[in-house]
């Protein structure tokens, strides 16, 4: 019996040798890896080694060997495109919370093909433990193509890779209390909803939330700050609470500094082991927050002397291999001017040095907000009516992002992505849309 040209195309691929195939293959997208892992069993083994997956994810982040460059943007959709033209009835769905005409999407953008005008764009579905949080929905950080997602109203958190459409909840928290539950009132009673006694329960509250990589321990965590209060201005010490990939469980740390939340997502980011937060002060001005991934502690970093102030907004980016901060006009005047400080490597921590670097503008009336740096001279911005435009560094241009979308600028949040085939086994799989 003759062989097949299948048979024949198979026997040849089996004398490749195995760095051959893991080089060829390591420059495919995570969706066609997945179908090749049932070609071939030698190929299924490779493709699950931990060593192939290292070498996967480091060909996908070399520029030089792919030319893409993706973010992911979260950002809300009508599901009922019948009122996309009514500019009232579009504005009502986008702040009524219980709104059945708008939903989450996670679009990755690959920002390489953005110079030849045709975009590639992969939408995700929102995994369902975190549909239906449209307006409180946030990336509490980016790492290696596993995102983390929480919402300010819930404790639940869920680590995601979206290329593999794999999700998992964490399991429950380790310091977080139940949730207050009000006294039924009597009818001969006052209108008070708790016991005297009540005014001394002790209420939790999460009040920061990032993910990252220890590079240490190879491990990937959550870190979760919570703040205590009970009666009405009673504040008790937070507790800390570290999530492990490996060991699937929270467990409460030390902490020396009592962190504070963050005001905003495009507060907070992970960068090169540490995760950053721009944290509030009841009686000090704002500081950056970050905490050491493998040490699992937490430091100071001072903002500049000389700024930013009252009348400014401020974000934090990676811009050129560093830790920068963004600092902008509050008000949409035009032209509006994006002042980037650059922190010094060397001088991290209670004293560190701050350099403004460079003014990016002025930018036509419409800029809201930057969103991230997708190269060194490429910078993702937000509009106020919620578009997403790209701004060069070099020829001072911006350039409309086309997406499928809608939504006010304060819910939009971008983060850097990768194509990855990083696991978060055991969990689940999201339905495609």
């Amino acid at each position: 019996r003759k062989p097949t040209q299948r048979t024949r195309e198979m026997a040849t691929l089996s004398k490749f040798s195995e760095d051959m195939m893991g080089n060829i293959l390591s420059r495919l997208p995570p969706k066609s890896l997945m179908r090749f892992r049932c070609v071939l069993k030698s190929w299924h083994d490779l493709i699950d080694k931990p060593s192939f997956v290292d070498q996967h994810l480091s060909t996908s982040m070399d520029n030089k060997v792919t030319s893409s460059t993706y973010v992911l943007l979260k950002h809300n959709v009508l599901t009922d495109p019948s009122i996309k033209d009514d500019e009232k009835a579009v504005r009502a769905t986008l702040f009524n919370p219980d709104s059945d005409q708008r939903d989450i999407l996670l679009s990755s953008i690959n920002l390489g093909s953005l110079v030849d005008d045709g975009l590639e764009i992969e939408n995700h579905v929102v995994p369902p433990p975190m549909r239906g949080y449209a307006l409180s929905l946030e990336i509490a950080g980016s790492c290696d193509g596993l995102i983390c997602l929480n919402t300010f109203n819930s404790e639940e958190i869920v680590l995601c890779n979206p290329a593999l459409e794999e999700y998992r909840v964490l399991p429950k928290s380790c310091i977080l209390l139940p949730p207050r539950v009000p006294r039924q009132v009597e009818e001969n009673e006052d209108d008070d909803y708790y016991e005297e006694d009540d005014d001394e329960e002790i209420e939790s509250n999460p009040k920061c939330v990032g993910f990252g990589y220890d590079p240490n321990s190879k491990d990937y965590k959550v870190v979760r700050a919570a703040q205590f209060v009970s009666g009405v201005f009673t504040q008790h010490p937070s507790k800390v609470e570290v999530y492990s990939l490996a060991a699937d469980t929270w467990r409460e740390i030390p902490v020396d500094i009592q962190p504070h939340g963050s005001l905003n997502p495009s507060y907070q980011m992970y960068f090169k082991g540490f995760f950053y937060w721009i944290a509030y002060w009841t009686e000090e001005r704002n500081v950056i927050l970050s905490f050491d991934m493998s040490e699992e502690v937490f430091h100071d970093i001072a903002l500049p002397e000389s700024g930013p102030d009252a009348y400014e907004y401020t974000s934090i980016a990676v811009w050129k291999d560093s830790l920068v901060l963004l600092t902008y006009p509050v008000e949409n005047e035009a032209p509006k001017t994006i002042d980037l400080w650059v922190l010094d490597e060397d001088l991290k921590g209670a004293k560190g040095l701050w350099t403004k670097h460079l003014a990016i503008g002025p930018l036509e009336k419409g800029v809201e907000a930057p969103l991230v740096f997708w190269k060194d001279e490429e910078l993702l911005m937000v509009t106020t009516n919620g578009d997403v435009v790209n701004y060069s560094l070099d020829t001072l241009k911006l350039k409309h992002v086309p997406r499928h979308g809608l939504g006010e600028p304060t819910n939009i949040q971008a983060v850097p992505y990768v194509n990855s085939i990083v696991s978060i086994k055991p969990g689940n799989k999201i339905e495609s849309i």
